[in-house]
């Protein structure tokens, strides 16, 4: 489903990032961390939110993450993430290397972060199924990549450009298919 535009795949990461700006409610002094793979440092209740898209699948300890970001945030804080790697359905063992090809990747149940959102202590204001989308944008960057293929393979090399290209179709595949899904969550810290 949609949200406000949101999600229904006709968005860039840029306007993507900017509703996800939106859906944080930021005043204009707010502090924003964005957290994606890279280690961070920020004091206890240093930040007004914290916006991770799609890489808490790639947190060998999502519930330390979300532990973390509930200390970091300030009270009456938010938390807004993107786990694009939820289990929705039957996924076979070689479709779920193809998925998490790239380098670590962590799959995730239904159900599982709801439960580390609680467990480290926060809300959860709203979950939005983003998964549609994210079948229209792996589906289309593995399309832009085919007609450069030639180009592609001379900057990245053949073992690479395939590598990617498996990845792209599997993301694509099993978010059609809705077997993996990717939700938004949002979340705040207590007052």
């Amino acid at each position: 489903m949609a949200v406000n535009g949101l999600f229904d795949g006709t968005l860039t990461s840029a306007e993507e990032r900017r509703d996800f700006l939106a859906l944080l409610a930021l005043g204009p002094a707010a502090r924003l961390l964005e957290i994606g793979t890279d280690a961070y440092d920020a004091a206890a209740e240093s930040v007004d939110a914290v916006l991770c898209i799609d890489a808490i699948a790639q947190l060998r300890d999502r519930g330390a993450a979300l532990a973390d970001w509930a200390r970091i945030v300030k009270p009456g804080g938010r938390i807004l993430y993107t786990d694009p790697a939820i289990v929705a359905g039957l996924v076979t063992n070689e479709e779920l290397a193809a998925r998490g090809a790239m380098g670590h990747f962590v799959f995730s149940p239904q159900g599982e972060n709801e439960s580390l959102i609680e467990s480290a202590g926060l809300r959860l204001l709203r979950a939005d199924d983003a998964t549609d989308a994210a079948a229209l944008v792996a589906g289309r960057r593995h399309a832009e990549r085919c007609p450069r293929e030639a180009e592609l393979v001379a900057a990245e090399g053949r073992e690479r450009y395939d590598a990617r290209q498996r990845f792209l179709d599997a993301a694509h595949r099993l978010a059609a298919e809705r077997r993996l899904a990717r939700i938004a969550f949002l979340a705040a810290k207590a007052s």
